[in-house]
C-alpha cells in the first residue's frame, strides 16, 4: 500500500499568501536603487592670455516713471524701479607683449609695470537679488502704461544695462586704483617666483596715467 502526503487545498493556499508577503515584505524594505544621468557639453574652448585683476560686487539700479493726462483733467502717475547685484570682473590683455613694459632696478628692488588699457567681462547678473517694485499701480495706470510688460522689458535689457555701466566704471578712480593693486600683486609674486626677491617697491601705469 503507498502512503503519501496530501495537502489540503485551503492549506497550500495558505501557504502561497504566506511566501508571498515574505517576498513582498523584503521587495518593500529594500532601498530602492536610484540612478542618475548627467551630460555636459563643452564647445569652442579657446586659450585666453586675460589676466584678471579686479573682482568687485555693483549694484544697478535703475527706474522709469510715467505720466499721462486723462480729460486733460487728471494727472495720471506711475513707476517702475528695479534693482539687482552683479559681480563685475577687470582684466588686463596679456596677449600682445608689444602693449607691456616691465624693467627692474636691482639696486633699489623697484619694479615697473606699464599695462595696455584694462577692460571688463561680461557682467554676471545675480539672479536672486533682482526686486522689481511698481508704484502707483491701479487698473488705469496698468491700462495706460502697460506696467507689467515694461517690468519685463527692463529685466530681460538688465544685462546689457549692467555691461554698459559696468564699462563706464573703467574711468572710475576707485577701480583704476584697484587694478594697480591686483596688478603689482602679480608683479610682485612673479619677481619672488622668478628673482627670488620680494620687490621693495613696484609701481604701476596704465594710459593716461
Amino acid at each position: 500500500m503507498k502512503m503519501g502526503w496530501k495537502i489540503p487545498a485551503l492549506a497550500a493556499l495558505g501557504i502561497f499568501v504566506i511566501a508571498a508577503g515574505v517576498f513582498i515584505g523584503k521587495t518593500i524594505a529594500a532601498k530602492p536603487s536610484v540612478s542618475e544621468r548627467w551630460a555636459l557639453y563643452v564647445e569652442n574652448l579657446e586659450p585666453e592670455q586675460k589676466l584678471v585683476v579686479l573682482s568687485s560686487e555693483q549694484r544697478y539700479a535703475a527706474s522709469k516713471e510715467f505720466t499721462a493726462k486723462l480729460l486733460a483733467i487728471l494727472k495720471v502717475k506711475a513707476s517702475i524701479e528695479l534693482s539687482a547685484w552683479a559681480d563685475v570682473f577687470y582684466f588686463v590683455d596679456a596677449a600682445d607683449p608689444s602693449r607691456w613694459s616691465i624693467s627692474w632696478e636691482k639696486r633699489t628692488r623697484s619694479l615697473t609695470l606699464s599695462a595696455p588699457e584694462p577692460d571688463c567681462l561680461p557682467p554676471a547678473v545675480r539672479t536672486d537679488t533682482i526686486e522689481i517694485a511698481v508704484k502707483g499701480a491701479n487698473l488705469v495706470t496698468n491700462t495706460i502704461f502697460r506696467l507689467k510688460e515694461e517690468a519685463a522689458r527692463m529685466r530681460d535689457e538688465l544685462s546689457a544695462d549692467l555691461a554698459v555701466k559696468a564699462r563706464a566704471s573703467l574711468t572710475d578712480k576707485a577701480v583704476r586704483a584697484g587694478i594697480r593693486e591686483g596688478l603689482a600683486g602679480i608683479g610682485r609674486s612673479f619677481c619672488v617666483a622668478a628673482l627670488g626677491v620680494d620687490p621693495g617697491t613696484v609701481i604701476v601705469r596704465l594710459p593716461g596715467d
